[in-house]
């Protein structure tokens, strides 16, 4: 009879590992049924006919949503969004405050390609006559690991680490509106633009969460397979 003990500590790191690797696939999955439901509220959403600022304001969600208004770019208080990266190309979001008769609207014109050094930026030639933009509503999430580098200053454009409209509305001197329009690709100013309200498809992450669930019936099955093979009779 084999009289070893059980090794108590070694199954618990397995199950402790096996329950993790089970929530993250459990995660994944939950990522995926949320990007499949947000693809198909911007497709239904896509068919609506466009909307005004002070219908958008109204709405909970204001995301994904038709929006066209009236507005005067404020050409001279343009921000920076640094780090977009379009065809290998590391560049620039252009983000210009729009003057409406709701408030200010900050709006994505589109990507441009950053120069060769760090502080050569981008100038621009914007028209600062009045004019109906359209595009699409976006709300910016500020992300806790990024580090924001901008300072209150007199110097413009300002190079941004992430969409922060209660920062941007400290260097403005006044309130932004609770959205950001990423402009039509089909409107006739701006710059590149090829938004991707979804960066990771739902697959990818259906195929992350069967991974990890292998990954735990893989470490459960070795752990059986390692613990009868020592509680195994020796031969004599």
């Amino acid at each position: 009879m084999n009289s070893s003990k059980h090794p108590y500590f070694a199954t618990f790191l397995v199950l402790l590992a096996v329950a993790i690797l089970c929530s993250l696939g459990v995660w994944q999955l939950q990522r995926g049924h949320y990007k499949t439901d947000r693809i198909q509220q911007i497709e239904l959403r896509k068919a609506t006919t466009p909307l005004n600022i002070e219908d958008i304001l109204e709405r909970q969600d204001k995301r994904d949503l038709p929006l066209e208004f009236k507005g005067r770019m404020l050409v001279n208080k343009i921000f920076l969004l640094d780090n977009r990266i379009e065809n290998g190309q590391v560049g620039f979001h252009v983000l210009v405050p729009v003057r409406t008769e709701f408030g200010v609207v900050i709006t994505n014109l589109g990507w441009v390609k950053g120069g060769q050094y760090r502080n050569d930026l981008p100038k621009f030639d914007l028209p600062t006559y009045e004019q109906v933009l359209f595009g699409t509503s976006w709300v910016p999430t500020v992300n806790p690991m990024v580090t924001e580098t901008a300072q209150i200053t007199d110097s413009w454009p300002v190079l941004v680490q992430s969409i922060d409209l209660t920062l941007m509305s400290k260097f403005l001197g006044t309130e932004v509106l609770p959205m950001v329009l990423q402009l039509d690709p089909a409107f006739p100013i701006g710059f590149s633009r090829h938004w991707v309200p979804v960066v990771m498809a739902p697959e990818k992450h259906y195929g992350y969460a069967i991974q990890w669930f292998a990954l735990a019936m893989a470490c459960f099955v070795i752990y059986v397979v390692a613990l009868r093979k020592r509680n195994a009779p020796k031969d004599v």
